[in-house]
């Protein structure tokens, strides 16, 4: 009986080299400054790192997600075999310490809030409450103001010069010019943020989900990156009131104008 256990766990042990690409894949999309941290620690998403969860649990949240949440599905943008190198590498944090230093840092620029009480003027704290709003998809999640939030959509600065009404205004537009439709060689496409390119790879935010999931390919991978008329920021920002906006603007203005 022994010894059949033991074959039992030899077989079901993953490989050193299966395991070490699911920590790639982990750093390059999971380990996000608004999920999950690096190297399963603790960040907007869960800790992982020391805890034990069910391999079918991993395999069904990897592959499917989880409702109502910001956890997205990665079967239609991963392969099998690279989801489940994902789920082997989870399992392998079972036994790690949570105080171990991270393997992999977060990219640079984009990390949590780092100040999470507001010292300004009140009738720009309604703005700040409302773009940093925890209990909804906020700006925060795309755009980083005041030392907080995360950079990946454009920098707000020069846009929080304009008048309240125009700030408004140029949130509801329907004209994104930062934002591409992706084509991958498999066919694949989606409305992305370019984040960096370096030699062979190419990373995109992928804008299908909220929060948006950073992505990254080979060159070869992608095969056009075009200019995307259709995609609206107006979408997105529905979730606030026309006077929650008018709140974020004067917020945007005493944020980079200190008026």
């Amino acid at each position: 009986m022994i010894l059949a256990a033991a074959l039992m766990m030899a077989q079901s042990a993953a490989a050193p080299a299966t395991i070490a690409r699911g920590e790639t894949i982990f750093a390059q999309t999971c380990s996000v400054g608004y999920c999950h941290g690096a190297a399963g620690t603790a960040a907007r998403g869960p800790r992982l790192r020391g805890r034990t969860f069910p391999r079918e649990y991993l395999d069904r949240v990897v592959a499917d997600g989880i409702p109502n949440s910001a956890m997205p599905g990665w079967k239609d943008r991963l392969k099998p075999d690279d989801m489940r190198a994902v789920v082997e590498y989870v399992v392998s944090l079972a036994t790690a310490t949570e105080a171990a230093p991270p393997a992999n840092p977060m990219p640079p620029g984009v990390g949590p809030a780092t100040l999470p009480n507001f010292n300004g003027p009140r009738l720009a704290e309604r703005g700040h409450s409302a773009f940093f709003d925890a209990t909804r998809d906020n700006c925060g999640i795309c755009h980083a103001m005041g030392g907080r939030g995360n950079a990946i959509g454009p920098d707000l600065a020069k846009i929080a010069e304009k008048s309240p009404r125009d700030v408004v205004a140029a949130v509801g537009s329907v004209k994104a010019q930062h934002v591409l439709t992706a084509t991958l060689a498999d066919g694949e496409t989606f409305p992305a943020l370019q984040f960096a390119q370096n030699g062979g790879q190419i990373q995109l935010f992928d804008l299908t989900v909220i929060p948006p999931v950073l992505r990254t390919f080979n060159r070869a991978e992608v095969t056009s990156l075009r200019a995307n008329p259709s995609w609206a920021h107006r979408d997105v920002a529905k979730i606030y009131t026309a006077a929650e906006l008018g709140d974020i603007a004067v917020y945007l203005r005493w944020a980079a104008t200190g008026k």
